[in-house]
């Protein structure tokens, strides 16, 4: 061995994991957006890293033959459903479908984080 590598000591991470960073859209981007299927489309084309739908559906759950059809053109196929929106945005790294859903209900951010909160606090009295 070196003198150097007799120097150095291994540091222990601090503050747990370095977890991966999540993208989040302006909201002039998601008022573009007309619909749920719009709002998938859009996840599906900012993903993070380039997956396959294949790989998608190994990730979350999903069966691979659904998954095309989540993020089709066309409006007559199948949606994503709801309870599988966090996974997939933990897949493909962005959160354009969540986002999209608060702006549908007029929410903003700060409204949500502040109503979590609140409810957290009632589920712990």
């Amino acid at each position: 061995m070196s003198p150097l590598e007799t120097q150095t000591l291994p540091l222990p991470l601090l503050g747990g994991v370095v977890q991966a960073q999540t993208l989040h859209v302006p909201p002039e981007v998601l008022t573009k957006l007309v619909s749920y299927r719009q709002a998938c489309r859009m996840a599906w084309k900012l993903r993070r890293t380039r997956i396959t739908q294949r790989t998608l559906a190994e990730l979350c759950g999903l069966y691979a033959s659904h998954v095309s059809e989540y993020f089709s053109l066309h409006g007559d196929r199948r949606e994503l459903p709801a309870r599988y929106i966090a996974v997939v945005e933990s897949a493909i790294g962005n959160t354009v479908i969540s986002q999209w859903i608060a702006q549908q209900s007029r929410l903003t951010v700060l409204e949500v984080v502040a109503s979590c909160d609140q409810a957290a606090r009632r589920a712990a009295a």
